[in-house]
């Protein structure tokens, strides 16, 4: 087997943490998801992806032990779901919508769909140092893979369909399975793994000054996955190495502060694999954790209104 939220109008104590780890009380309403669709999965590796203008959330998956990539579409104006199948050995592909083209990239290869998974070929082959368990954002017309960093963030280029010359790495050990956003030119990352352990550190990079910085996260994530909405960045995933000990999170990238979100989502039973923002719907992906795991996995997707 592979590694792999009725409304309560109440007041509810969540926990903030600001740069120096200090903690304070607010008071929210907790979000509140109901499910929007299922499907299978062979690995817990998968990808998330949303586009306004087909009102419409796209996930890549593995369904067949490694030999194919899906890609579903989910168009919430009709409720239906469409796919894609083509052959492939990746089983830890992301994807990233820029200029209303899906990228799709592995550990060899660069796939390229439009909006309704018509299939565009190969966009680029051969980068055979990208490793697996990244995470994907995109800055104007590039797509940057902002986990791992041995080599800096790399960067494919969708107007010449090539690499090109990365960001330069951090000062500290990479890690991996951290994903990130992008807020005034910097570059966000949360958690992820290191050789000895799980980090608790904001990774910021500034693009026009080519330097880094970091903040700390009030615990540690093993694996994170990001979006924004407005000026903040939901960060979710999971704390512990086997992927469990869930968490659902904003971070203020102006006041530096992270807190955390309570929702009806059973956080301590599930593990989140992936997160999108459409319009002011908020959509998760995971799977209940069940023991021992199957060898076929049903992922649900849920979604939650932020205002």
């Amino acid at each position: 087997m592979r590694s792999f939220i009725p409304l309560l109008i109440v007041s509810i104590y969540l926990w903030s943490c600001t740069s120096d780890n200090e903690s304070s009380i607010i008071n929210q309403a907790p979000l509140n998801f109901s499910e929007v669709m299922t499907f299978e999965v062979d690995t817990l590796e998968l990808d998330m992806v949303s586009s306004v203008i087909e009102n419409s959330f796209y996930i890549t998956y593995s369904p067949d032990n490694g030999l194919n990539e899906n890609v579903l579409k989910y168009d919430l104006t009709t409720l239906s779901q469409n796919d894609l199948t083509h052959p492939d050995t990746s089983e830890s592909r992301q994807i990233e919508i820029i200029n209303d083209i899906i990228y799709s990239i592995s550990s060899n290869d660069v796939y390229k769909y439009d909006l309704n998974l018509g299939n565009l070929n190969t966009a680029h082959v051969g980068y055979g140092d990208y490793k697996r368990y990244s995470r994907l954002t995109s800055y104007n017309d590039d797509i940057l893979m902002v986990s791992g960093l041995y080599y800096g963030i790399r960067r494919f280029d969708t107007t010449s369909e090539t690499y090109v010359t990365p960001y330069s790495p951090p000062p500290n050990e990479p890690r991996f399975q951290n994903d990130g956003e992008i807020y005034n030119d910097n570059i966000y990352t949360f958690g992820g793994w290191i050789t000895d352990g799980i980090s608790n550190e904001i990774l910021i990079y500034n693009i026009l000054t080519d330097t880094w910085d970091q903040e700390s996260l009030p615990y540690d994530i093993f694996e994170s996955y990001t979006d924004t909405y407005n000026d903040n960045i939901f960060v979710t995933g999971n704390k512990d190495s086997n992927q469990t000990n869930s968490f659902l999170a904003e971070y203020d990238p102006i006041s530096n502060s992270y807190t955390d979100i309570l929702s009806n989502l059973d956080l301590a039973n599930i593990t989140i694999r992936g997160i999108t923002i459409l319009n002011d719907d908020v959509f998760i992906a995971y799977a209940d954790l069940v023991s021992p795991m199957p060898s076929i996995i049903p992922i649900k997707v849920v979604k939650a209104t932020l205002n």
